[in-house]
């Protein structure tokens, strides 16, 4: 049995991965990444954690922009 920690930082692989292809909305990302591993509530908590932390940025001040990685998701990802 896989840890929590373990599936968690999959989920963050699995979102960073998602947005260095390109960015993509909450919505498309979360369907994307709960369809490969993880449930809403864990996404929630990755994307929040992401977010806060500079992982990941919204691409312009709308509502439902979409979200890109940042330099400092790429190194994350190199990392993971």
């Amino acid at each position: 049995m896989r840890s929590t920690l373990s599936r968690r930082l999959n989920l963050a692989k699995i979102v960073l991965h998602e947005l260095d292809k390109t960015p993509t909305n909450r919505t498309q990302l979360e369907k994307k990444a709960t369809r490969k591993c993880g449930t809403h509530a864990s996404f929630e908590s990755i994307f929040h954690f992401l977010k806060e932390n500079g992982y990941l940025e919204k691409t312009a001040q709308r509502h439902r922009a979409p979200y890109r990685i940042t330099e400092k998701g790429r190194k994350l990802l190199e990392g993971l």
